[in-house]
């Protein structure tokens, strides 16, 4: 599981969804979720955490896409497997791993040091307690 530590900049509710917004030095995550914990404030430093098979990968990407959180991430080490690939990638000092298909790995032609871009629907995000 991958762990974020973030400030919440923004909460805004809708009925019963919300939808926070942390920051995470100059980029931004975004997440929504039906329950929302009663200290959780503007300005609280928390955890996030999202699962590895959850992190996509996007290189040379050009154009838009629904995708809200869209980090930009340099590879620090690719370990293909017979089916599935773990990605470890740097998002400004944070160590995150994404666990993607071989074959999109193979694809891809990533390698270490390629830059590229970590999209996690704001749906697939948890913040810790």
């Amino acid at each position: 599981m991958n762990q974020l530590t973030v400030i919440l900049i923004q909460i805004e509710h809708v009925e019963s969804l919300h939808h926070l917004t942390f920051s995470l030095g100059k980029q931004t995550i975004q997440v929504l979720s039906l329950e929302l914990a009663s200290n959780l404030k503007v300005g609280s430093r928390v955890k996030l955490s999202v699962k590895s098979t959850d992190i996509a990968l996007a290189k040379n990407f050009t154009g838009q896409l629904s995708y809200a959180n869209q980090l930009k991430a340099k590879i620090t080490h690719v370990n293909n497997g017979k089916l599935l690939s773990s990605i470890g990638l740097d998002v400004k000092g944070l160590a995150l791993e994404s666990v993607i298909t071989l074959n999109a790995s193979l694809a891809m032609a990533l390698q270490e040091g390629d830059d590229v871009v970590v999209l996690v629907k704001g749906s697939e995000v948890s913040v810790c307690a």
